[in-house]
């Protein structure tokens, strides 16, 4: 099997990224028109609940098999790169089945603990199947990873992304219709009585919530089937000779051990990121009724909208989250995709000693990914609400409590996208513990932001923001710095921060100017719409010239592979 290198991997990572945020960002949209802010802020807590859950059954296996079988592949070992595999699958199939076996019976208990109500369990309990596929499909996609190939893992989550369009919407419509016509004829409806046609709506949001999580675990069980049948069709590129050239094998109980010991450190630090999520969860709902109740002026966009003093914090809480979030985890994720695809380079130069190399890694991820971050963070920040009434316009009251917190959450999304990889590459050399300790730290910061800031009448519609950005920049600069002190690689400042702060300040002078000068030069009254998409166009192509002028275009990665296809 030829294998991939760093730029084409990613590439072919960063390409699958692309493709499934876009569907994605398809899917949020029709989903929060469908259902609103409190449809989604129902779809939120089952999230938030289940995330944790997920972290500790699946959130270590990818990289954990990736890393050992990197490391094994690059020794020759090859009949223990496929040792590791089948332990890996008995072992996490296994966990995966026992989780799901144990959160399906305290889904409703748990959701009536957390929120007081029934009705969001539902979700949850749809949800938890996903357990078991997710943690079956992690172990190959990790498995090729460390194999250098990347197009499983982009394949299936290509897969996973429209089936879970299709499925999830079709699934979300379909329940919130069924409660909808129960509630009209019965008056209740999955044991769940309703009073009016108000309360009726507000539980067939959190069914139609259901619906759609539904749909995500039948994609995870259709994506789980493709990939192992590419798996078994396909293969993995080792041969019978390379296989007789070492038949020397670790024992399973080793195998196990060193899969545990990868994985847990990394599940620990997924489950310690997971606590972005519920302290949203816990903390914005109430900080918000705190401060409704201590001045009820910054919330006058809710007048006449239905929306009761009650609803308002779940709503609140399902507009930022659907909202304002799902558009600042777009350019983060496409980051946290580059270190992925370094994963097995840093792994395999870590074991053999390539300082070097190893230094020459981190530093062009890290200068790949500002170039990524710093423009994505920028534009999120100058157009993010024109963005919200592009994509959600029929929801104006979701839009006015997200909008606020935009122009917070694009300066948050530059930190983010540093970190992520950062973290990636601190597990791949071993420093998991260093992982948890900032974890640790940006979980502390970002609770006493949020208790802090979301109560003030003046933040409460961006307290949670300020809160992010605020922890995110203290996170980043310390992955930065465990990277470099572990590595002992003296860090491209220039490639890293100047050059590309300075395209993406260029760009964002651009399209201020750009905005303004559209806005008094033409004669008759245009929309706004208009005037924000070719901004955005006019600074995107300022921003590739001031790139292309300071010499940073990975001309012998990139554009010499364009230019040899043609």
């Amino acid at each position: 099997m030829k294998k991939q290198g760093f730029i084409k991997g990613s590439l072919i990572l960063l390409s699958s990224v692309v493709i499934t945020k876009a569907l994605g960002l398809v899917y949020r949209v029709l989903l929060t028109r469908s259902v609103g802010g409190t449809g989604m802020g129902y779809y939120a807590r089952a999230f938030s609940v289940f995330t944790p859950v997920m972290a500790v059954a699946a959130a270590g296996i990818p990289s954990s098999v990736a890393r050992i079988a990197a490391e094994e592949y690059a020794l020759e070992r090859y009949a223990n790169v496929r040792k590791v595999k089948r332990t890996a699958m008995m072992l996490f199939a296994f966990m995966g089945i026992a989780l799901t076996l144990v959160m399906l019976p305290l889904a409703l208990p748990v959701t009536q603990l957390i929120t007081g109500s029934r009705a969001g369990g539902f979700a949850l309990a749809a949800l938890i199947p996903s357990l078991f596929f997710c943690s079956a499909m992690s172990v190959l996609r990790g498995y090729y990873e460390g194999l250098h190939n990347m197009y499983p893992t982009a394949v299936s989550e290509i897969i996973e992304t429209v089936l879970r369009l299709a499925f999830g919407l079709s699934l979300a419509f379909a329940a919130q219709k069924l409660s909808i016509e129960a509630f009209a004829r019965n008056g209740s409806f999955m044991g769940i009585a309703c009073s009016d046609t108000q309360q009726a709506a507000q539980f067939s949001a959190a069914f139609a919530a259901a619906g759609a999580v539904a749909g995500t675990s039948l994609s995870s069980a259709a994506a789980c089937v493709c990939i192992f049948l590419y798996s078994h069709f396909k293969g993995d590129g080792i041969t019978k000779s390379m296989l007789y050239s070492d038949r020397v094998t670790d024992p399973t109980g080793s195998i196990v051990r060193r899969l545990v010991g990868y994985s847990f450190p990394v599940g620990i630090s997924a489950l310690i990121s997971t606590l972005t999520g519920m302290i949203d969860m816990l903390t914005i709902a109430p900080c918000v009724e705190k401060a409704y109740n201590a001045d009820n002026s910054k919330f006058l966009f809710l007048t006449g909208t239905g929306i009761t003093p009650q609803q308002l914090p779940n709503f609140v809480y399902g507009s930022y989250t659907a909202l304002a979030l799902a558009l600042a985890g777009l350019a983060p994720t496409l980051t946290a995709m580059l270190g992925k695809s370094s994963l097995a380079a840093v792994s395999e130069t870590a074991a053999k000693g390539d300082k070097t190399m190893l230094g020459k890694n981190i530093n062009r991820m890290l200068s790949l990914c500002a170039y990524i971050v710093i423009p994505c963070g920028a534009m999120l920040g100058i157009f993010g609400k024109q963005i919200l009434q592009m994509l959600f316009s029929a929801r104006t009251s979701e839009i006015s409590a997200a909008a606020p917190s935009m122009a917070y959450l694009g300066a948050a999304v530059i930190f983010m996208g540093i970190s992520l990889p950062c973290f990636t590459t601190l597990h791949a050399l071993k420093r998991s513990a260093a992982v948890t300790a900032i974890m640790l730290a940006g979980g502390a910061i970002k609770l006493i932001g949020n208790v802090l800031l979301i109560s003030r009448p003046a933040l409460a519609l961006s307290g949670a923001a300020v809160s992010m950005l605020i922890s995110e920049a203290v996170v980043c600069v310390m992955c930065l710095a465990a990277v470099f002190k572990s590595t002992q690689v003296r860090p491209a400042v220039k490639n890293i921060l100047l050059k590309p702060l300075y395209a993406g300040v260029m760009a964002s002078l651009t399209a201020v100017l750009s905005m303004e000068i559209l806005e008094k030069m033409l004669p008759m009254p245009i929309n706004t719409h208009f005037v924000a998409i070719v901004s955005m166009l006019i600074s995107v192509i300022m921003y590739l010239i001031v790139v292309a002028i300071l010499c940073e275009m990975p001309k012998s990665s990139i554009l010499l592979r364009i230019y040899k296809k043609i």
